[in-house]
């Protein structure tokens, strides 16, 4: 009855015709799948569109539910079964009306069963369906494994870990195919499908939370029993090959996860004991994300060409700065991509390998059997190396091995740990290095931060900056009256958050002359700064800026980023 309701609206609105809608219909049935949910998954229509319709022929209001913190008095109002069956969530009360969520207006049947169950009267806003699943399955996770076997039970077949050691592709799942392993397969598939980057397991007093990282955010994901912490914890130390016995002290471990998509993804694990328990966090490593062309790394057209010209160069070492989390690892996969070709010998010393390549030789560092940075660097300049990529410059003696090596025919690419270009200079001097043998081998510095990126799907124009507070923000006066910032309005594209995606911001100093001369009279970071500046270096802050006038990226960021 309420899809039948719900088709006559969107005939009359000419979003479909009847032959159309029949066969929506019909496979709707087949399937058990709600007619909404059909709708949007056919791409018939986005649910953006759906709502701005529904909400004129039902003059509804629109309501944003993302990241919301439901009202667990209201919670108890309606039972989790009647919430999950209309997909429908209590949002609001006054005095005697009890205001839901729902993605149907048409469902008087839910309205019904509403009104019976709390005794209220009955207000409706309209939300996402996307955004509705993603609440339930939040807030009632043991429901939902509960009822695995029959939700997801095709996805989970579909999924399979992957043997890291013989790489084969056989299903790990049990003959009972237990909704603990359905389950944990879920959450694998939905942080993939959600572009997380992270997936955090946190056990606390009465709960177990479970969040994903997206664009730099962490946002709930599933809250599952208490009771199965355990079973959850252990299932995921079978997969990465961990010891099942030992919760006292940290482990790591690695995945290889084969999606329903067919998509092989790595997850690089870590347990950490808490009071609570054990707390695990699983970075998610999509190789197709690391395969980049230069040009999609966010640099400028001249910031990009002089890190071209740097890292093409026969020798010397190319540095690239920044925060954990920062993209540096991105960058620098970038460029031994852009230099892998078979006349080229490429190695790589990583902590851990995040990636695989082919053509690459890759080596992990093992340090509990003296296998570190240091050691197996003096060992790979035997082997005959073109290009070096070195993880991470950590400590004096690996620093000095990677800047002799720059300065004896290898070209070195490597990462630290600074805020900004000119610092960096300051930390190899910290370390010990002398100012001759930065000035002799180092060819650039890069550092880099990561900002959101404006979701296309909902971009708009942002009208609460006045040109007085551009220009108190230090945009010049020459681009006033010439761009206009950007914001995104919120969708269920973007999770309602108006951003989808990160872009990385440079700052890129390439060693002059006239810097190595600074150098070596061992002045201070802001008068090496201000001398990179007048040098043509443009600062984190301005590149910034450029990403809010060409639309990329909004005030905001630009304010955060400061």
């Amino acid at each position: 009855m309420m899809a039948t309701r719900l088709a006559d609206v969107l005939i009359g609105e000419k979003v479909v015709n009847a032959e159309q809608l029949a066969k929506l219909l019909e496979d709707s049935r087949k399937k058990n799948v709600r007619f909404v949910d059909a709708l949007v998954a056919e791409k018939i229509i986005d649910e953006g569109a759906l709502l701005q319709i529904l909400a004129k022929h039902y003059r509804l209001t629109i309501m944003d539910l993302h990241g919301i913190e439901l009202d667990q008095e209201l919670i108890a109002l309606v039972s989790p079964s009647l919430c999950k069956k209309h997909k429908i969530l209590p949002v609001g009360k006054r005095n005697s009306t009890l205001v839901i969520a729902t993605c149907d207006p048409t469902n008087v049947q839910c309205l019904d069963e509403i009104r019976f169950q709390t005794r209220l009267r009955v207000e409706q806003v309209l939300c996402a369906p996307s955004i509705l699943s993603e609440i339930i399955q939040r807030e009632w996770g043991a429901d939902v494994m509960s009822n695995m076997a029959s939700s997801l039970a095709t996805d989970a077949e579909n999924a399979s870990v992957i043997d890291t050691e013989n790489e084969s592709g056989q299903s790990e799942h049990s003959e009972d195919d237990a909704p603990i392993i359905q389950f944990v397969s879920s959450v694998l598939i939905d942080a993939v499908r959600k572009r997380a980057s992270d997936i955090h397991i946190e056990p606390y007093e009465g709960e177990v939370r479970i969040r994903f990282r997206i664009d730099g955010d962490l946002v709930p994901a599933a809250k599952p029993p208490v009771a199965a912490k355990s079973a959850l914890v252990a299932r995921i130390k079978v997969m990465s090959k961990m010891r099942l016995d030992e919760k006292r002290l940290p482990q790591d471990g690695r995945i290889r996860f084969k999606t329903p998509e067919g998509k092989v993804i790595d997850f690089r694990v870590n347990t950490l004991p808490t009071i609570y328990g054990e707390k695990v966090v699983l970075r998610i490593l999509d190789k197709s994300s690391a395969v980049v062309e230069m040009e999609s790394l966010g640099f400028e057209k001249d910031d990009l060409a002089k890190f071209i010209a740097a890292i093409t160069k026969p020798w010397g070492i190319c540095l690239v700065t920044g925060a954990t989390g920062s993209g540096k690892t991105t960058t620098l996969y970038g460029a031994i991509n852009f230099l892998n070709k078979p006349d080229v010998n490429i190695s790589t010393i990583e902590d851990p390998v995040e990636y695989n390549f082919r053509g690459i030789n890759q080596t992990q560092t093992k340090e509990h059997i003296g296998l570190t940075f240091s050691e197996t660097l003096r060992a790979l300049l035997r082997q005959d190396p073109d290009v070096i990529l070195l993880g991470e410059v950590r400590d004096k003696e690996t620093a000095e091995i990677a800047f002799k090596a720059a300065l004896t025919g290898h070209m070195v690419l490597s990462t630290l740990h600074t805020n900004d270009a000119a610092s960096t200079i300051m930390r190899l001097k910290d370390m010990g290095l002398d100012s001759f043998l930065i000035n002799a081998a180092v060819h650039i510095i890069v550092a880099q931060r990561l900002v959101r990126r404006i979701c296309k799907e909902c971009k708009t124009e942002d009208s609460s900056y006045s040109v007085a507070d551009l220009k108190k923000m230090g945009f010049p006066d020459s681009v006033m009256g010439k761009f206009k910032p950007m914001k995104g309005k919120g969708c269920p594209a973007c999770r309602g958050t108006g951003y989808k995606g990160r872009v990385a911001i440079h700052e890129v100093m390439v060693l002059t002359e006239t810097l190595k001369e600074k150098i070596g009279q061992n002045v201070g970071t802001a008068e090496l700064r201000k001398a990179a500046i007048a040098e043509g270096m443009r600062t984190l802050k301005i590149n910034c800026m450029r990403k809010v006038i060409a639309g990329t990226t909004t005030v905001g960021e630009l304010q955060a980023a400061d």
